[in-house]
């Protein structure tokens, strides 16, 4: 059968290659891997090199030797033996102490700080080229800058080719953002030696024509971590261990998921050196796949807002890494896999999103250890197939230094390729950034444009400074203007453009003109980065029948939508001529005080400075409307602050800050109210996994909300959950209902997360002395005593599925396995009961993220399914007449009406089914009509239900319920369907969970009770 991938991708690797290839060709003597005979090496580290190897084919002519230096430490002089060896597995200490050695050692290294992590860990980047190119960098960079930005040299082509002749390309090179991937620090430790040191013609190519950039380790505070639990192991042999439950502060594997958010420390470092050096590439290692698998290239879908250009890069390179290393004889080498290059979320596609190369590496590790142990590897590893011709091994031992020859050998071939074709990368380099700026007259748009009365300026606000820190350059409308736009029909029940959320529904083929006030940011498209913008302000859409069927990601991350405001997509190139200004500052939202009076209001607009300004002003006197009201000459919506003791200036000073728009009024406007208390709340983590409720903390930790973070074992142990906590918060903890209440197994010895003098680096801030036991049945029933005594428990996908299994949620299912097939997409909801405390200043048209198209089902009774639709009678069977007639029973009267059947009733599918008479004859089973499910947001109709992503199907989960509030006793259990708060990236749906918070003793308000 033919292979859907062979005839396209091979034709145009052979086409790109031809010339390329053929001008540096490995086989050129003066270009060929191999030590310098004239060089002396080091004799007792090369020996260790291959003691430590475990198959002569795992070694190179590229790292089969190390040579010798009089005046240069090798990596031996920190460590105490070689980079890679058995059981050595250093500290960010030490590999930091190394390179500094490096730098004073050779004036061919410079050490370069780009900032700390979380908790304060430094991190680095290190420079090696050759003496004259580290003298040089400046005026190097200088050169960059200019092809960087076309607009600088006037799209001068000329002088654009007589710069990418004379700069010289810096490659970035980063390790170990995974933290369980231990092996790159020690191959970049020895790399960063060889480039200053060989002597080789092929190594000497490199520092002459390229700049190498490196990174050794990228998430350091994990880092440290995984050495602390590897010695832990090293000292208990025999033993289990615990995983590495906490990599980062917030997030685990999850780190390389924060290219487009910029939440943590490491991304924006990353990204501030690969734009300040100007780099070309940008080459993560990262460790799973045997023996070395070339991410660059891929599978399919493409991102949709890279240049072509860069497609081809990737199949330049990647091919060529796969030749020159299958050349020099290591098996397990290949490129094409099932990870497909659609979300610009990764750290090295910072890269792709900034006119650069992105790249990356899988190679094999031994799960963040440094021990040799014996691998076997499947059938779908070790098989030959057309893109895979020699495959890895079928059982192997593997080595720490196996893994670091390959990690060198495999950079050192590409640092080469790109040092021969330096020029044509240079080049291409700048095309690619003149055809950004292009962008506005080639294939679109011109500009998006932000209103300046976005119903939500915070968040409006909150995105643009994301944008600002991918270095994106923000406008601002001097004046008011108007511009030509698709003219769009509703796909859902409010049009989004015409509400706080993204932009307007699908175009109708015709345009019309929309006025914009002055102070709207324009976000131009003619600028050196405006494909990350495109990338970020756009839409997306995964077609159903795309031949990639397992995405690799999340498939849509409209940031508009998933903010909550509005981005308008301009084409019509007039926009860039409006009137407008750069912004040279941070955004921020205008805020402050207006008006006279010792009352205060603030609309309800769910921005999160809200959340920060009920924590801020603990003393203050602040309460919900629970109904829209007027005054000053303005409406506000339900659920608007209402505010007394507080001063004037101490108000304006938080609202300023905030960006918040007050309003002071002669008197309290006469609507009902209830006090917003600022609840003292709980986080609550399992030891199974912390990576999801790791965005949470951060969102938290970002709006200054105070909490306490506490694991399923302290809520076993609690004697008064009440006393300390009105909310506990359980985001999902990764693990079914059975494993969070049973934990891990405990047949073996227990596993200690302490700090202690032997794992100093542990976090203080959750420990325990052993993980496995889970929350167990007493957890069960401490929780069900919380929310009996007037507690909120929140749960959250799998944590919900837990509340609903246990008959903490009576009266609601939840459905986690659907028919249609949703991947990490945006969905639009719909309000459903706009009175409830949850929704308060909530879109009618939210996008929320859903992970798999998760909903509930609710019901009137205990154990019933909730609604489904109907017709209002059930359908007839077979039989006489038309499908509207009436059956007729042969021998039998016809029946009147009182032996007819009655009417079926319509159920929505958000709602249940109503009680029957006969239910309540001996209703048992019938929940009180307080203590029913209250539905206060649900998925949209089926039409206008994908905002962004991928959506296959749809039909079993339109309508159906997403967060629901389900009163027990004298407290609340509150369940998502959807995740409310996911990689910094869904900050509009954020106060579904802080209006839970911030009403957490009034869930009932504006409630209406069934009277059966």
């Amino acid at each position: 059968m033919r292979h859907p991938h062979i005839s396209v991708r091979l034709l145009s690797t052979l086409l790109l290659l031809g010339p390329a290839a053929q001008a540096q060709s490995a086989l050129d003597p003066a270009n060929r891997p191999g030590r310098d005979p004239a060089q002396a090496i080091d004799e007792e580290y090369t020996r260790k090199i291959h003691e430590y190897t475990t198959e002569k084919f795992f070694l190179s002519p590229l790292v089969d030797y190390l040579p010798a230096s009089a005046t240069v430490p090798t990596p031996k002089a920190v460590l105490g033996d070689i980079a890679g060896a058995r059981n050595n597995l250093p500290y960010s200490k030490e590999v930091y102490a190394y390179m500094r050695l490096l730098e004073k050692a050779s004036p061919r290294v410079k050490v370069i700080s780009i900032g700390t992590t979380e908790e304060g860990r430094e991190m680095i980047a290190v420079a090696v080229a050759s003496e004259q190119l580290i003298a040089g960098m400046a005026a190097n960079r200088e050169k960059l800058a200019k092809l960087a930005d076309p607009r600088s040299i006037g799209m001068n082509d000329t002088e654009a080719a007589r710069l990418a002749a004379d700069a010289v390309p810096v490659y970035y090179i980063t390790g170990t953002i995974h933290s369980t991937e231990s092996g790159a620090p020690t191959a970049l430790m020895e790399l960063a030696y060889r480039l200053a040191v060989d002597e080789s013609p092929y190594v000497k190519s490199i520092r002459d024509n390229v700049i190498t950039l490196i990174t050794p380790i990228v998430e350091v505070d994990g880092r440290d971590r995984m050495v602390d639990l590897f010695r832990w192991h090293m000292a208990h042999p025999g033993e289990t261990f615990p995983n590495l439950l906490y990599w980062g502060h917030y997030v685990a594997h999850d780190n390389n998921r924060d290219a487009m958010g910029l939440t943590l420390k490491l991304s924006q470092n990353v990204l501030n050196e690969y734009v300040t050096e100007r780099a070309q590439v940008l080459h993560d290692l990262h460790e799973s796949v045997p023996y070395l698998y070339d991410n660059t290239i891929g599978d399919g879908p493409y991102n949709a807002w890279i240049d072509p250009l860069l497609t081809n890069e990737w199949q330049m390179m990647g091919w060529h890494n796969v030749q020159e290393m299958t050349r020099l004889g290591m098996p397990g080498v290949f490129a094409h896999g099932q990870f497909d290059t659609w979300s610009p979320g990764y750290l090295m596609f910072m890269a792709a999103t900034h006119n650069g190369i992105s790249r990356l590496y899988e190679t094999f590790g031994n799960g963040g250890t440094a021990e040799t142990v014996e691998r076997t590897l499947s059938p779908g590893e070790t098989s030959r197939t057309w893109y895979r011709q020699n495959p890895p091994l079928p059982r192997v031992q593997w080595s720490l230094r196996n893994n670091n020859n390959y990690e060198q050998t495999g950079l050192l071939v590409s640092l080469n390729y790109f040092a021969q074709n330096r020029r044509v990368f240079l080049q291409n380099f700048y095309e690619k950034s003149k055809r950004s700026v292009l962008k506005p007259h080639n294939e679109g748009p011109a500009a998006y444009v932000l209103p300046a009365n976005d119903p939500r300026p915070g968040a409006q606000a909150e995105l643009l400074r994301i944008l600002q820190k991918q270095h994106v350059e923000i406008s601002r409308a001097t004046a008011p203007f108007s511009v030509t736009v698709p003219r769009r029909a509703d796909a859902s029940p409010r049009a989004a453009g015409d509400s706080a959320t993204g932009r307007r529904s699908a175009a109708t083929g015709t345009t019309e003109a929309r006025q914009f006030p002055a102070g709207s940011y324009i976000v131009r498209m003619d600028q050196p980065y405006s494909r990350i913008a495109d990338a970020l302000l756009d839409r997306q859409y995964w077609a159903p029948n795309d031949p990639q069927k397992t995405p690799y990601d999340d498939t849509g991350w409209s940031f508009p939508e998933g903010f909550s405001v509005q981005a308008e997509r301009v084409t019509d190139s007039k926009v860039l001529d409006v009137a407008m200004e750069r912004v040279t500052g941070e955004v921020k939202a205008a805020g402050g005080v207006s008006g006279q009076g010792a009352v205060f209001a603030i609309e309800h607009n769910a921005d999160n400075g809200l959340a920060t300004l009920r924590y801020r002003l603990r003393s203050a006197d602040i309460a919900a409307a629970e109904a829209p009201f007027a005054a000053a000459g303005k409406k506000f919506a339900r659920g608007s602050f209402v505010i007394r003791g507080v001063g004037r200036d101490e108000l304006d000073r938080a609202a300023r800050e905030l960006g918040l728009s007050v309003v002071a009024l002669d008197a309290a406007p006469s609507v009902k109210t209830h006090p917003v208390r600022a609840a003292r709340v709980a986080i609550l983590h399992t030891w199974l996994s912390t990576q999801t409720e790791g965005w949470w903390r951060y969102a938290f930790d970002v709006l200054s909300i105070p909490y306490d973070y506490i694991s399923t074992q302290e809520v076993a142990k609690a004697a008064d959950l009440n006393a300390k906590y009105d909310v506990i918060l359980f985001p999902p903890a990764g693990g079914s209902t059975q494993q969070i209440i049973e934990g891990l197994p405990k047949w073996r010895n227990p596993m200690p997360w302490k700090n202690t003098p032997l794992t100093p680096n542990i976090g203080t801030w959750a420990q325990t002395d052993d993980i496995r036991p889970g929350l167990g049945w007493q957890g069960v029933e401490k929780l069900q005593q919380f929310v009996a005594r007037g507690g909120v428990l929140v749960g959250v996908l799998g944590t919900a599925e837990l509340a609903t299994t246990l008959g903490l949620a009576p009266g609601v299912t939840y459905n986690g396995s659907p028919r249609s097939r949703v991947v990490g997409s945006l969905l639009r909801s719909t309000v459903v009961d706009a009175a409830s405390p949850i929704v308060y200043g909530i879109p009618e048209n939210l996008a929320v993220y859903s992970d798999g198209g998760e909903t509930f089902s609710v019901s009137n009774t205990r154990g019933g399914r909730g609604g489904g639709r109907f017709s209002g009678t059930p359908e007839r069977p077979t039989g006489r007449g038309t499908a509207d007639d009436a059956d007729v029973v042969v021998g039998r009267p016809q029946l009147d009406s009182s032996n007819t059947a009655l009417p079926v009733a319509e159920v929505n599918p958000w709602e249940a089914a109503p009680v029957t008479t006969d239910q309540l004859r001996n209703p048992t089973n019938v929940i009180p009509p307080a203590m029913r499910p209250r539905v206060a947001l649900r998925l949209a109709d089926q039409r206008g239900l994908l905002a962004s992503g991928l959506l296959e199907g749809g039909s079993d989960i339109a309508q159906r319920p997403l967060v629901v509030d389900v009163p027990m006793e004298r407290g609340h259990v509150v369940l998502f369907a959807n995740n409310p708060i996911w990689r910094g990236e869904t900050i509009g749906s954020y106060f579904l969970v802080f209006n839970t918070i911030l009403n957490f003793d009034n869930l009932n308000a504006g409630r209406v009770l069934d009277p059966r």
